[in-house]
């Protein structure tokens, strides 16, 4: 790529490159990230294609932009496929505004076409990406939607009331209220069990789900271990819900102290009656926590899990996200696309 005869673009790998990767990413992000959660983002699976870095480079072969592309496995019309998550889009901010993001997001979707044809893509963008992404061929497929269940009320109360005590005092039967009707919802023959790893009965479980249908991330034991066991900085629970003994449903959560929220990143069940056991289950031991006045999920619109959420109380707040595809054969757009807050690798 050619701009004004003056900028390119290339492509590498990721080894040998980590340090400027760093840099880039980091004066882009309010957050600076380390060299582990790199080796962390960039691990590949034994059967994934090399991950792939596309540069922008100035005429002194300065870089002052790129995307990456690492591969994931994702299951699309009941057949497991490497996808091609896209992420680090950066973009040294004295150059923004001259269109040059989008020449290289142009750049990468060609090269992608050309190299990697079998290959969906998938990114969640910010919104400036979005825009660009949209310019050279990708189809926004669906919105991410936040649904909170409010477990103490009090401090949304106060808010109305300017009063502390009565708010506590309104608060206090609305709980109790609460925990009576999770109690006669929760199915007497199931159980609920939480670990700061997953044991062998969970993850003999995940290797046994069945395709999404359409399109979905791959929640077999290798994704579950690198996405939340192996994460360099978030601490994950595994909660695991059995029924008669046996393991009927996987549940993985953040516990945001700060937030005092427990936020949900995957759920699955073997049917929509161990699905809506399982958060029942959930959203009881959440009531009982101390401290906690919010649980958390977000997924796509048309997720399955919705219809659950709805009946047990949680509350569908505006969209706050997007996600974008793009396939050289087109079929990755005509896809739903079934994706949670752990699509996002992060």
């Amino acid at each position: 790529m050619r701009d004004g005869g003056e900028f390119s673009c290339e492509v590498t790998g990721f080894h040998g490159y980590e340090q400027e990767i760093l840099s880039l990413r980091n004066a882009n992000r309010d957050e600076p990230e380390t060299l582990a959660y790199l080796d962390w983002r960039y691990r590949r699976s034994a059967d994934s294609p090399e991950p792939q870095v596309f540069w922008l480079l100035t005429p002194e072969r300065q870089r002052i932009g790129m995307a990456s592309v690492v591969f994931r496995p994702y299951w699309s019309n009941n057949t497991r496929v490497q996808t091609a998550v896209v992420g680090d889009i950066s973009l040294d901010t004295r150059w923004r505004g001259r269109g040059l993001g989008q020449a290289l997001l142009r750049f990468m979707t060609e090269y992608l076409d050309v190299h990697f044809p079998q290959q969906p893509a998938f990114v969640i963008p910010t919104e400036a990406a979005r825009r660009a992404l949209s310019k050279v061929g990708w189809v926004t497929s669906g919105t991410l939607v936040p649904h909170v269940y409010v477990l103490d009320p009090t401090r949304y109360v106060r808010a109305l009331v300017r009063s502390g005590w009565l708010a506590t005092r309104i608060a206090r039967p609305m709980r109790a209220v609460e925990r009576i009707v999770t109690r006669l919802r929760a199915t007497r023959d199931g159980s609920l069990h939480l670990k700061d790893t997953p044991d062998e009965s969970l993850l003999e479980f995940a290797r046994g789900l069945p395709p999404p249908g359409g399109a979905g991330r791959d929640l077999g034991p290798e994704s579950l271990n690198w996405r939340y066991a192996q994460h360099p900085h978030t601490r994950f629970t595994f909660a695991r819900f059995t029924r008669s003994g046996e393991t009927r449903g996987l549940l993985v959560f953040e516990d945001s102290t700060l937030e005092q929220t427990w936020s949900i990143y995957d759920l699955a069940a073997r049917t929509p009656a161990d699905l809506r056991a399982m958060l029942t289950l959930f959203v009881q031991r959440a009531l009982a926590a101390p401290d906690l006045v919010t649980l958390r999920v977000t997924l796509d619109q048309r997720h399955p899990c919705r219809t659950h959420l709805r009946t047990l109380g949680f509350i569908a707040r505006r969209h706050d996200a997007v996600f974008q595809v793009h396939s050289h054969s087109g079929t990755a757009e005509r896809l739903a696309w079934c994706v949670t807050q752990g699509d996002k690798d992060t």
